[in-house]
């Protein structure tokens, strides 16, 4: 005979609809980094409503908070994210490309999704908590900025994380599965020129381009890409080549992200690109500067609070989706050009290598506290994220099938930890064990202050 499901299913399934009607009105607001005000007043209200104690600005964020509620051992918490990004306005449920608003900003990572389903996974949780008289506390993490990847690292230097148990996240995917060892680190750059401003054609002698030393940097780093790890990615964006052509730029800025599997590979390609500016400079005589704006390490997945979401993720299934949830993911697969196999019906077992290579600031949070993520189907198979289609399935019928999943496996794992302080004690074994006891080291300085890059 199966298991009775927890109380949590149940009064999720009651709740359903306001729980979409929260996503809906925030993926309406579609605030980028550092700029959610409507989308965190939202939540944090809710949660005040619920009975929550709710801290505002975290970390010299306006836009973070840490919601609270219960007392005593263990404390569980749940990581809610609400940031859009630029450029990725769509309609809704729409398989064409159709911005709402042009060049506006839009939920193409679905983070939409991913704050309502861990605040109405805790609220269903606490309910439970309360119902079944159980000991311990509930943590809300509003973490605002994920997507330039700031947001957690302010909250963690500001002591946020420091008296959790656990912390479950989750995220959007395309597919069902606990994302355990792929997604890698990262740090952000910006590496500056400084040159000699004359005009272009005069007296061009007495100028000293910026421009061309960026131009010498951009051909080092290119040459670099052959001579890095399989694993490593570097990406980049010109921010500013200078204002006219007929005058010599003496400032030029681009911006280079660096990955890999691991911190210590970005860093040692940090060391090699600092070389590249620096030769650059040298050979245009002309003054560089790189400047760390982000950096997050790979996430430490946490096995045993992963396998407490795996056997959840199991008993709760797949999204339910429906023909016309299939057609309309076939038809947006058709779209992008990548193959028409619909929606994801099956959840992946437990077990490494699974789970995307983007980046995330969740790194930093494994870092601290054991830590597990969850990965649930909202867009179709083999579709990107921090893209308009996307957008489009955050809010559609499919997207909120795959928030309810989540929600229902977020909320019934808070429980299961609540009750189980084995699994919870193992938990932070495990976590001694990944960290060596070494304390964590904020990879930004003690003065640095959020800002968008």
């Amino acid at each position: 005979m199966a298991a009775a499901a927890p109380a949590t299913d149940a009064y999720l399934d009651q709740t359903r609809s306001r729980w979409e009607n929260v996503a809906t009105q925030i993926w309406e607001f579609s605030e980028p980094a550092l700029q959610e005000t409507k989308s965190a007043n939202l939540t944090a209200e809710l949660l005040e409503k619920e009975g929550f104690k709710v801290t505002r600005n975290v970390g010299g964020l306006s836009t973070a908070f840490v919601a609270t509620i219960g007392s005593g051992s263990p404390v569980v918490g749940i990581l809610a994210e609400y940031d859009a990004l630029p450029g990725l306005s769509q309609q809704a449920g729409e398989a064409k490309k159709d911005p709402r608003v042009a060049d506006a900003p839009g939920h193409g990572c679905g983070h939409n999704l991913l704050g309502t389903a861990a605040i109405a996974a805790a609220v269903a949780a606490n309910r439970a908590r309360i119902d079944q008289k159980l000991p311990g506390t509930i943590k809300v993490f509003g973490t605002p900025a994920e997507e330039i990847l700031i947001g957690k690292t302010f909250m963690i230097m500001a002591g946020a994380f420091k008296d959790s148990d656990v912390v479950l996240a989750w995220h959007p995917s395309d597919k069902n599965q606990i994302s355990v060892g792929t997604r890698l680190a990262l740090t952000a750059t910006e590496v500056e020129f400084f040159g000699k401003t004359a005009h272009a054609a005069a007296s061009p002698w007495l100028g000293r381009s910026a421009l061309d030393a960026l131009e010498l940097f951009e051909h080092a780093m290119s040459l670099m890409r052959e001579h890095i790890q399989p694993t490593a990615r570097i990406h980049r964006v010109i921010k500013d080549g200078g204002k006219v052509a007929n005058v010599i730029p003496d400032y030029a800025k681009v911006q280079v992200w660096l990955r890999d599997r691991n911190i210590a590979s970005v860093d040692e390609m940090i060391a090699r690109m600092r070389k590249a500016a620096d030769g650059a400079a040298l050979g245009t005589e002309t003054r560089a500067k790189v400047t760390v704006l982000a950096s997050v390490r790979e996430p430490v997945s946490n096995s045993v609070v992963g396998k407490v979401m795996q056997k959840e993720l199991e008993r709760v299934g797949a999204p339910r989706f429906d023909d016309k949830d299939q057609t309309f993911a076939k038809a947006v697969q058709k779209e992008v050009g990548v193959a028409q196999s619909g929606l994801a019906t099956e959840v992946i077992p437990f077990g490494p290598g699974h789970g995307a290579t983007a980046s995330s600031d969740i790194g930093e949070v494994s870092a601290v506290v054991p830590l597990a993520e969850l990965d649930v189907a909202a867009r179709p198979l083999g579709t990107a994220a921090h893209h308009w289609a996307q957008t489009s399935c955050a809010a559609h019928p499919l997207g909120f099938k795959g928030m309810h999943v989540a929600a229902k496996v977020l909320g019934a794992s808070m429980l299961d930890l609540l009750t189980d302080r084995n699994a919870v004690a193992q938990a932070k074994k495990e976590f001694a064990e990944d960290t060596q006891g070494k304390p964590y080291v904020s990879p930004l300085a003690a003065d640095a202050k959020p800002q968008v890059f």
